[in-house]
């Protein structure tokens, strides 16, 4: 088996959507967000994200990792997923487990399935236990249950680029899917049985209002106008003449009752111009009980890599009870930021590549963490820093700036030892030798600590390289 991971926020962070999560310590099922009783609307979580993986129930948050260019049992880009069981003292490797679709039963992966692609995770069968939701090919998702000791039984379902949360607010976790093709999503109501069937099903038109964005597709999840019910953040793309699709808008689908998702605001900046980019996360960074919208723009593709208008930047489209606030301004975080360490370039790409988010000092504020291209005495280089959500939102104040993290990391915020403060996970990308290891970073009431990492390889899963396979572990 090929030994590259893609550390995720169930990520998915590297999947660009994800589930709802639970704030730590709550009684709340995990991958769920909280209802909103009628008379006084509960703190939304730190991050809903979907990076709040509880696979075994204990209260501790899961790693979840995945590769869906892996080799496996001779297929190549067949694809996997692994995990890392959280424990009180953080991370466990000594309790992990790798899912291929080959070891699910239900039909043997072949070259090309990618499965572990678009990785996110919620509670579907209401057991109080995260399940694993992946993609493989182009119009297929995989179910795997969660349990009390690990994942085990799996369900198979068709459609593409799988997000979830609680849509109608009736405490159980429904998954939105897409097709492979047209713009038209299944919106699939919880609870599941453990054969993967819903409790009723709703079709969702994603249809553009413009004709030259023709490719929507799901990419977020949170409450962001505070009713106690999910809403869905879809982006609309276009595609250009080398089939690239290029986001150019973000449109917010607002949750309801009934189940029948009705379209809400079209994200603006500060400039009023439409808000989109390559990775869309929500979390509630001002603690106001609405949920964020952060949205990554590093590079454009325009037939070339190109960089943005305006450079590469970071934004937040903070939520309000129409969807979208009118009282707060976006956010957008660039080389301009007043505060931000050192010399970071926003006129190139990779300003805000990879962000996660997540609570890393347990004050209730959701924190983002993402990398910045810096400038050095020779040249240029990547670092690693975290924002602090507070009453303001995001600013330049009380940045952590991290160098000595492997060029354009991989990031994922969890609480892996259930302390309330979650760590910050990151991956690599193409090296080789000592380098080749996942990091996780304590998190504590001061923030992310540098200091004694637990760090972890390949050879620690299991994990063995295949001849002429490459070394991206983390990614």
């Amino acid at each position: 088996m090929r030994k590259r991971l893609v550390t995720t926020l169930a990520l998915t962070a590297a999947a660009g959507c994800g589930t709802p999560g639970a704030v730590p310590h709550s009684t709340v099922s995990p991958g769920m967000t909280q209802s909103a009783p009628a008379a006084k609307r509960p703190a939304a979580a730190p991050d809903t994200a979907g990076a709040h993986a509880d696979f075994d129930g204990d209260g501790k948050e899961d790693l979840l990792i995945t590769d869906a260019s892996a080799t496996v049992n001779g297929k190549y880009a067949a694809g996997y997923a692994a995990v890392v069981y959280g424990s009180g003292g953080g991370a466990d490797v000594r309790r992990h487990q790798v899912i291929t679709q080959d070891s699910l039963g239900l039909g043997k992966a072949g070259t090309g399935g990618l499965f572990g692609s678009q990785a996110i995770s919620a509670d579907l069968d209401g057991d109080g236990r995260s399940d694993l939701i992946t993609q493989a090919g182009t119009n297929t998702v995989f179910v795997v249950w969660g349990g009390k000791k690990k994942l085990s039984g799996a369900a198979k379902l068709t459609g593409a680029t799988p997000v979830a949360g609680d849509f109608d607010g009736d405490g159980h976790a429904d998954l939105v899917t897409s097709g492979s093709t047209g713009s038209m999503a299944t919106v699939r109501f919880g609870p599941f049985t453990r054969a993967g069937k819903p409790a009723r099903t709703k079709t969702l038109d994603l249809t553009p209002d413009k004709s030259s964005y023709y490719t929507p597709r799901p990419t977020g999840v949170g409450d962001v106008n505070g009713d106690g019910k999910d809403d869905l953040v879809v982006t609309w793309s276009h595609v250009f003449a080398d089939e690239m699709p290029t986001p150019r808008a973000t449109v917010v689908y607002l949750g309801a009752a009934n189940g029948a998702l009705k379209k809400g605001p079209r994200l603006k900046d500060a400039r009023g111009k439409d808000m989109y980019g390559s990775v869309t996360l929500t979390s509630d960074v001002n603690k106001d009980g609405f949920a964020d919208v952060v949205v990554s723009l590093t590079c454009e593709i325009n037939g070339d890599v190109a960089v943005p208008e305006g450079g590469s930047r970071l934004m937040v489209a903070y939520g309000g009870g129409s969807g979208q606030s009118t009282s707060l301004k976006p956010t957008t975080i660039n080389e301009k930021t007043a505060g931000l360490p050192g010399r970071p370039i926003s006129s190139r790409c990779d300003f805000g590549y990879a962000p996660a988010t997540g609570d890393v000092n347990g004050d209730g504020y959701g924190d983002v963490a993402f990398s910045v291209p810096v400038k050095v005495d020779r040249g240029n280089k990547m670092e690693t820093l975290v924002l602090s959500g507070g009453p303001k939102g995001l600013t330049g104040e009380n940045v952590k700036s991290m160098s000595g993290l492997p060029m354009r990391p991989t990031l994922a915020i969890q609480d892996l030892n259930g302390d309330g403060a979650g760590e910050l996970a990151v991956g690599t990308w193409y090296v080789n030798g000592a380098e080749d290891t996942i990091r996780i970073l304590r998190g504590g009431p001061s923030g992310i600590s540098t200091a004694r990492p637990t760090l972890f390889g390949p050879a620690d899963l299991g994990l063995k390289p295949e001849q002429g396979d490459t070394s991206d572990f983390g990614h």
